[in-house]
């Protein structure tokens, strides 16, 4: 039965955590949820990002392959980590990420505690 289900418990996560803050909120505004687990209709409740990645070329095509599929999947609301969660990308696949990141439909600059900083201005 477990394995049945396995699939769908992001979904209903995000399910309730959304309607759990509308409640808070007396329904006044629509809450912003991100995950990385998802499922169909996971569009419904929030946004989705790809998970912790690595700062290195082979993640970042990884990254638009998923952005991509999940797209056509029926999950648009879609974003990766840039420059990568993980590691330190050189200068140049940190302005190519972030390039790249301007055109995905959900951006963000993340990375581990012991990374550098993400942010351009830093």
């Amino acid at each position: 039965m477990s394995r049945d289900v396995k699939s769908v418990y992001g979904l209903k996560m995000m399910e309730a955590t959304y309607n759990g803050l509308l409640r808070r909120n007396n329904y006044a505004t629509r809450p912003f949820v991100l995950t990385r687990s998802a499922y169909f209709g996971a569009q419904k409740y929030g946004a989705k990002w790809t998970g912790d990645n690595s700062a290195t070329y082979d993640d970042l095509r990884v990254a638009i392959s998923q952005l991509l599929s999940l797209s056509i999947s029926g999950i648009p609301f879609v974003g990766a980590d840039i420059p990568g969660f993980s590691g330190t990308p050189d200068d140049e696949l940190y302005v190519l990420f972030y390039q790249l990141g301007s055109l995905f439909p959900f951006m963000r600059a993340h990375g581990h505690l012991n990374s550098a900083n993400r942010e351009p201005y830093k």
